[in-house]
């Protein structure tokens, strides 16, 4: 026969293992599905994408290619 108190800790940590998993689900979603945010204040060469409270940007204007490389000797 089990105690009382061990009933309580049983329940507690079923109701703990219940509120992390629904928090992990929630969190996963949000993370799987973040939302494009407009940037107009950075122009179009920029792409943001918020995930809940956080807010991160990525250029993607155009790369100017290097066509020559100077490779010092002494640096080889």
């Amino acid at each position: 026969m089990t105690s009382p108190s061990s009933r309580r800790i049983r329940l507690a940590l079923a109701v703990a293992i219940a509120v992390v998993a629904a928090g992990a689900s929630v969190m996963a979603a949000v993370v799987a599905h973040p939302k494009s945010v407009a940037s107009r204040v950075m122009g179009s060469d920029w792409q943001c994408q918020q995930l809940m409270w956080l807010t991160t940007c990525t250029y993607v204007g155009p790369v100017t290619p290097i066509h020559k490389v100077h490779v010092d000797s002494r640096d080889v």
